[in-house]
């Protein structure tokens, strides 16, 4: 099905000042880009990552997930059920056994790294980041190394030949420099896009970079439409915020401790046991209800019974903080809380080893559909996702005949969103994006989108917000296009599940820049054309 949105195929960036060649380039510097370079690194391929910020300043540094389940992980039922029905048990297979494996590699590396006993109270996304960061630098310090590290620079588009395979990649330098990399293979690891929503748990680097440059390019997206929402993160006061704060988790641990979520009057707005039991899509969805159901009225946390001396233990710890720096002291008072976008379970759809529909470009972690999660799946299987599915694409990669990078060729060009467009975007998503979907305004945010101007010249904020659009003009065709209520897709006006519909949206851009929607079956596979 074809749409009237209309998307640019690359964008209109300056002229490349410099040009650089290398192998392999990998976009993103968390757990799944670093566990695909690293293998490349070790078989002595030329590789360069490349990074918005530094190495610790990773949606991975920033996860509160400590990943206890995966040491001894779920069966495959098990993630079938958190799926809601379209979890790929081959890629939930591959989860299951590879998980305990790495983690445990992580492990031996850390010990090697530090003499320091690791905190087992540390999130895991830390220690992950950290010791994948340590290894890196020491290959990239090597004398005989391959890996170059590429910070501050943030990737613009991926660039393709007359025939459609990956030729590079085209890049923003943070000394304002433009420069394209040639690589006949580039692996994006960029993250998702939670950026989109007003009230959001991401960190600043969340806003669709690698979902949108893959559309551009000509790759599929699958299941976008599936976005989870941190059932109850801070809702500080808006004077106690600052602009484009991301919203801190009051995370799982406090309900299970305890706290109670109440309105203003004390009230029970979903009783204890529940709380405590539903999955994290089903508790979101009960608390957005009800915050439509009472406008302007504000939900709570009630943690005060939990006891003083818990607040000083992790992960409360860090929950605590959060909530002083926002003038709230937990242990004597109510948390303000609401849902809050956290992180894309859809994105560009892959194979086993992490290929796409783009000869040459492949994609790991957020950014990626494994199918492996399914419509929803276990609240920390993103992380660990990103970790068995960067090296995998890191050893295939590592053990194939990469390809010689072809001349790149401009496709359909278009400028960029101007920066005061941004904040429509956003309202679009908080609107008709969320956890209460439903046609109209999913087609009236559709439309809206699809008239926005690009005619802006390069910059920061225009790009930022020129992927934003891109992908929630992709989401809300992939909402349009799935009239059921599945997982962490919400449709008010068709309650429940349908079984004709255990099936993936796939969205992707036509030559000309049309957004165009179609079905697949589950077990069909992801192959590159």
């Amino acid at each position: 099905m074809s749409t009237s949105t209309r998307l640019g195929r690359q964008l209109e960036a300056p002229a490349p000042t410099w040009n650089k060649s290398a192998a392999v380039v990998v976009v993103g510097g968390g757990a799944a880009g670093l566990s695909a370079a690293l293998p490349l690194a070790a078989a002595r391929i030329p590789v360069v990552l490349v990074c918005r910020s530094t190495l610790l300043d990773t949606a991975t540094a920033r996860s509160t997930s400590r990943g206890i389940g995966w040491r001894n992980p779920p069966t495959r039922e098990q993630l079938a059920s958190a799926g809601d029905g379209l979890a790929d048990p081959t890629a939930a297979g591959r989860l299951i056994e590879q998980a305990p494996e790495l983690l445990d590699w992580l492990d031996a590396l850390a010990h090697q790294i530090s003499s320091v006993e690791q905190d087992p109270r540390q999130p895991l996304g830390m220690t992950m980041q950290r010791t994948l960061a340590s290894v890196a630098r020491v290959q990239e310090l090597l004398p005989a190394g391959t890996l170059a590290i590429d910070t501050h620079s943030r990737a613009v588009d991926v660039l393709t030949d007359e025939d459609g395979h990956v030729a590079g990649l085209r890049v923003s330098r943070g000394d304002g420099t433009i420069g394209d990399y040639r690589a006949g293979t580039v692996v994006l690891a960029t993250g998702g896009a939670a950026r989109l929503w007003t009230h959001t748990t991401a960190p600043a680097l969340a806003n669709g970079d690698g979902l949108a440059m893959a559309l551009r390019a000509g790759a599929a997206l699958r299941d976008l439409e599936f976005v989870s929402f941190a059932p109850t993160a801070l809702n500080a006061p808006p004077e106690e915020r600052l602009p484009g704060e991301a919203a801190a988790e009051m995370g799982p641990t406090l309900r299970q401790a305890g706290a109670e979520l109440v309105d203003a009057a004390g009230s029970t707005i979903v009783p204890l046991d529940e709380s405590q039991h539903l999955p994290d899509h089903e508790l979101a969805i009960r608390l957005a209800d009800w915050m439509a159901a009472y406008p302007g009225a504000t939900a709570f946390l009630d943690a005060r019974g939990i006891g003083d001396q818990a607040w000083q233990l992790a992960p409360h710890v860090v929950m605590a903080q959060a909530c002083r720096e926002h003038g709230i002291n937990p242990a004597r008072q109510v948390i303000p809380v609401r849902p809050a976008a956290q992180a894309f379970v859809g994105g560009i759809a892959i194979n086993e080893v992490g290929a796409t529909t783009v000869p040459g470009l492949y994609a790991a972690g957020e950014v990626a559909s494994s199918g492996a999660n399914g419509a929803s799946g276990p609240a920390d299987g993103l992380l660990i996702d990103a970790l068995v599915g960067g090296t995998a694409v890191g050893r295939h990669l590592a053990q194939a005949e990469l390809p010689e990078a072809a001349d790149s060729t401009d496709r359909a060009l278009r400028g960029f969103l101007p920066t005061d467009a941004l904040a429509g975007v956003r309202t679009s998503a908080d609107e008709a994006l969320g956890l209460r979907r439903e046609h109209e305004k999913l087609r009236t945010t559709s439309d809206f989108l699809a008239r926005l101007p690009h005619e802006e010249d390069f910059g920061e904020d225009e790009l930022t917000g020129t992927n934003l659009q891109a992908v929630a003009a992709a989401l809300a065709q992939a909402a349009i296009a799935r009239p059921e209520s599945r997982g962490w897709h919400r449709r008010i006006d068709h309650a429940g599940a349908s079984d004709k519909w255990a099936k993936h949206v796939v969205v992707s851009l036509a030559d000309d820049g049309t957004l165009q929607v179609t079905t697949a079956a589950l077990d069909k596979p992801v192959t590159t054309r």
